[in-house]
């Protein structure tokens, strides 16, 4: 045999050869690491809904029956002046919107779902985006889901509210009934963010499309265009969004409405 065949190296046209399959198995495997990841923070934050259906189960059963109001004053006497109760917090400060945004301080443990939950941080999906174009509300994360506000009334706004009991959606429909879903929002009123500068950031209600503000919707479609909603029976499911419902004023942030042929906000025959 030739020597010299044997100390032959690689020519420069195999050598181009060979970085090419290295790069496409390299982008192959990126690719399949990127889906496992997505797949876990899909899990993750399913399993975070399943606790978070556990913990209302225990919140009802303590509470007659009864969800909890979305917020109410901490003293009634003086709804305006005092910082606000929020379910997933308390807001501190002598009037509660007086802190800039980013800045403002929530304290967790009045949670109303805090006794049943603690700090294990379930509250938070691990596949909401904390950087690109998010703003924040609060003092570092707070809340990535959304109660259905059909059920769960806010206060301030509608004090003669009525917060529903689940018992009372029991029955067909509880598999259909949304009770939270990943939630999101965009800004555009509050600085950093503007009309020309829209930016995301964490929210606490969803509702239907046919609400008071059908053009704001809040259902974060993040697990690869689909949205993790848990239900009134505590199922957990994967669903798709409303076809053409994503806030016009950032689609690629892929916040919109869950599609009413698919879910119920108040089961048929609730009113």
């Amino acid at each position: 045999m030739d020597r010299g065949a044997l100390q032959r190296g690689f020519t420069l046209v195999e050598l181009v050869i060979v970085i090419s399959i290295l790069g496409v198995l390299a982008t192959m495997i990126a690719g399949a690491v990127f889906d496992a990841l997505e797949m876990a923070d899909t899990a993750a934050c399913a399993s975070n809904l399943r606790q978070l259906g556990f913990a209302v189960r225990m919140y009802l059963n303590d509470n007659d029956g009864l969800l909890f109001p979305i917020r109410q004053p901490n003293d009634p006497a003086t709804p305006e002046k005092e910082a606000k109760l929020w379910y997933f917090g308390y807001e501190t400060g002598t009037e509660a919107g007086s802190t800039a945004e980013g800045e403002r301080v929530l304290d967790k443990t009045y949670s109303q779902l805090y006794p049943y939950v603690g700090a294990d941080g379930i509250e938070i999906c691990p596949a909401f985006d904390y950087y690109g174009s998010f703003k924040a509300k609060f003092r570092g994360p707070w809340w990535n889901y959304g109660v259905n506000k059909e059920l769960a009334p806010d206060l301030l706004v509608e004090p003669n509210g009525r917060c529903y009991g689940l018992h009372e959606l029991r029955g067909p429909d509880a598999s259909r009934t949304v009770v939270f879903a990943d939630a999101a929002q965009v800004n555009t009123f509050q600085a950093p963010a503007s009309p020309s500068h829209p930016l995301v950031e964490e929210w606490h209600y969803v509702q239907p499309p046919d609400s008071q503000w059908p053009d704001y919707p809040h259902v974060h479609f993040r697990h690869g265009g689909k949205a993790n909603v848990l239900f009134a029976d505590w199922h957990v499911e994967a669903m798709s969004p409303a076809e053409g419902s994503f806030d016009s004023r950032l689609p690629e942030a892929r916040i919109g409405h869950l599609a009413p042929s698919e879910v119920l906000f108040r089961p048929r025959g609730v009113q």
